[in-house]
This record gives structure tokens, sequence and C-alpha cells, in this order.
């Protein structure tokens, strides 16, 4: 390349992409086959914000399984379109391979998916086989996998549209995270599950303790900073 940008440096040459050339033959055929008759057109209007404004309607599925000396978790975290997150640990009282604890961690995800009525879903997972085997791209030729499979299929035919994503584990760590608590916690035989709360605070737990000093008494040392606060 360089020896014939120094060949063709004595000649006045000027290099033009094709698609350039492209847009200005459209653009002369245009000019050159313009409509005499011309209509009031409403500047305000968009005959077609229809099709731009489209809502999303897409769910988002997590799911992460494990088998190893610590039990057999999965985790499941399910993000409404609106970014409610509905997130599920399970402990699995049997034993699995860690192909296995994907799919025991993707299926409990599409249930609950269906539970909530979706019809749009995306599916996360940070396994590269239990990804393309789900979503077809790879053969299964483990028989016990194909059991998963099958019951899979069945599931899909109820979402209007549904797709698989392979995620790097650092992108999946919440519902790695939820596989790691199924495995730590001890449930008791006698209840089938434990409810989980995750919050998210901006402030120390004693603020909302603060209330202003009975009469008489002598101001507490926050009683400037809860003025400043409230007013």
């Amino acid at each position: 390349m360089s020896r014939w940008t120094l060949m063709l440096s004595e000649f006045d040459l000027k290099y033009v992409p094709l698609k350039l050339i492209k847009g200005r033959a459209v653009a002369d055929f245009l000019a050159d086959n313009s409509i005499e008759e011309t209509e009031f057109v409403d500047t305000w209007s968009f005959p077609d914000k229809d099709v731009v404004h489209v809502e999303n309607d897409v769910c988002d599925l997590y799911f992460d399984g494990a088998s190893n000396y610590m039990g057999y978790r999965v985790g499941i975290l399910l993000i409404s379109p609106t970014g409610e997150h509905v997130p599920m640990s399970i402990k699995l009282d049997f034993n699995v391979t860690n192909n296995a604890a994907e799919y025991e961690a993707c299926l409990p995800g599409l249930h609950s998916a269906l539970d909530l009525v979706v019809e749009k879903l995306f599916v996360h997972g940070d396994s590269s086989l239990a990804i393309n085997q789900v979503g077809g791209s790879w053969k299964i030729k483990s028989q016990s996998l194909a059991l998963y499979q099958t019951r899979i299929e069945e599931l899909e035919k109820y979402f209007e549209d549904i797709r698989y994503v392979h995620l790097p584990r650092e992108e999946n760590q919440f519902a790695d995270a939820l596989s790691k608590l199924a495995a730590m916690i001890n449930i008791p035989d006698h209840i089938d599950s434990m409810p989980i709360c995750v919050e998210r605070r901006s402030s120390p737990a004693y603020v909302n303790a603060i209330d202003d000093a009975e009469e008489g008494e002598t101001e507490p040392w926050y009683k400037a900073i809860l003025k400043f606060k409230e007013t």
C-alpha cells in the first residue's frame, strides 16, 4: 500500500468511497425525477410515530447454578420492564452435575416469568454450554440434559419472543450471589421457603429515629442539622 501511495502521489487523484458515489447517484436521480405536484405537509405531525415509539416490554431473566462441596443450589433474578427485581434462591436436596444445575436454575425462571404473564423474555446466563444448548446452537448429547431441554421447549411456546444471551461471570453477580446464599443457610425441615429482602439505604438507621427534643431539655447536637434537612 505504501508503494502504491508513492507511485500515485505524482498524479492528481482523490479517493472517494463507493458508498458516497451511490449516495450521490441516488440524490441526482431524485432531483432529476422530482414530483411536480406538491401537497401541504404538516411539519408538526409525524405519521410513523407509532412505529418509532416502541415501549420496552421485555423482561430479563438471570440464572446461575452450581454443584460443588458447598452443595447444590441455584440463583434466579427476574427483572420486569419497569425495573422491579424478583430474586429467587433455591437449595437442591438431590445430586446434580454443574450442567444440570444450570438447567435447574433456568426452568424455574421460565416458570416464574410465565406466572407473571411475561410475553417477551431475554434469558441471561454465564454458562456457555447451557446458553448454547437451550438456544439451539449446540446439540445435547447427555440423555439427562435432553429431558430438561424438552421441558424448556414446551415452555417456550407460551412466550411471544424469547432469546438467550451469554454473559461473562462478572456480569452475572446477582444470580451467583443468590445461588451462594442458598448453600449458606439451613432451611428447617418443616418449611419449604424463607423470605429474602434486599434494600438500599442512603442514610444511617439512627436518622429515622431522630425526634425533636422535648420542651425544657437541652437541644441535641443534631438539632441544626435536622432543621437544615427539613427546610
